[in-house]
């Protein structure tokens, strides 16, 4: 039997608050839905939509006497803020990205903001917006990969999407600041970047926010402007470099140098070498023959 829309969304706002959600407070899933399914689910979290293929019609309705009806593109979004008490019927068959935000990790990200938008987040249908269904699409595909992939890159997108947010549900642009972010002391970057030297899979913005004494907005925004890099590409650029030395000897093997470079799997690593580098590993070994 197929999983309603109601059931799916619960499901989904379940799963942000527990271990199996994609990054801590957010998940994310691909739905398709039936003519005739109905959302009547109120959930305690912010609720993020994206329609991913066909165009397809919808009523919303706040009552008897107030309902519209709009069709939906493929990558307009809806957001639904926590606590809202809306029904979605969909007039057409339909299929959506949708991702659940834990109110706590929104409120949290709020609070960090230098320039925060006022107001309450109030339900938005059927808009536009690139820079979240970018977020929304990496995400997502992020989520669909066989391998386990980097922590810290997961949660730079989620943080990322969910600042975004702030935003769209308040209808306030971001504002931008001629100011140029400050770089993080040296001796704090040193001291991140031997954390980061560690290879740990595990290792979270979060972990990192703290180790520098920032917010995670901050901490993100200072270390590009020391490094030129965010903190997840600067990871990978560590791990390749190293990579890049192990291959060097020819007795270790491609498993144990992506095990210590803290790749998920050899084909983990074969990927994003070849991405970055032009090549795969064993053929950047082989380059290095005399």
């Amino acid at each position: 039997m197929t999983e309603s829309f109601s059931s799916f969304l619960a499901r989904l706002s379940a799963q942000a608050s527990s271990t199996d959600a994609i990054a801590r407070g957010i998940a994310i899933e691909s739905y398709c839905g039936a003519q005739g399914d109905v959302s009547e689910t109120t959930s305690d979290k912010h609720i993020l939509t994206m329609s991913s293929k066909h165009p397809s019609r919808f009523e919303i309705g706040h009552g008897v006497d107030h309902r519209v009806s709009y069709t939906k593109q493929p990558g307009s979004l809806c957001l639904i803020p926590a606590g809202a008490s809306t029904v979605i019927r969909a007039e057409t068959e339909f299929d959506l990205v949708a991702c659940a935000f834990d109110s706590s990790l929104v409120r949290g990200l709020d609070s960090e903001l230098e320039r925060r938008p006022e107001g309450e987040l109030h339900l938005q249908v059927n808009f536009q917006d690139p820079a979240a269904k970018q977020l929304m699409t990496l995400l997502v595909a992020d989520a669909n990969e066989d391998y386990t992939s980097e922590r810290l890159y997961t949660d730079y997108l989620a943080q990322a999407l969910a600042v975004r947010i702030l935003f769209l549900g308040r209808q306030t642009p971001p504002r931008t600041s001629n100011r140029p972010a400050s770089a993080l002391p040296r001796h704090v970057l040193r001291r991140i970047i031997e954390r980061m030297r560690c290879f740990s899979g595990q290792l979270s913005l979060q972990a990192l926010a703290n180790e520098s004494g920032y917010s995670r907005v901050h901490f993100i925004r200072m270390f590009r402007a020391a490094t030129g890099y965010s903190p997840h590409n600067y990871l990978l650029n560590l791990k390749l470099e190293r990579a890049r030395e192990l291959l060097k000897n020819p007795s270790t093997s491609l498993i144990d140098i992506a095990l210590d470079c803290g790749f998920s799997s050899h084909s983990h690593m074969s990927r994003l070498f070849r991405k970055s580098v032009g090549v795969t590993p064993s053929a950047y070994r082989r380059s290095l023959r005399p």
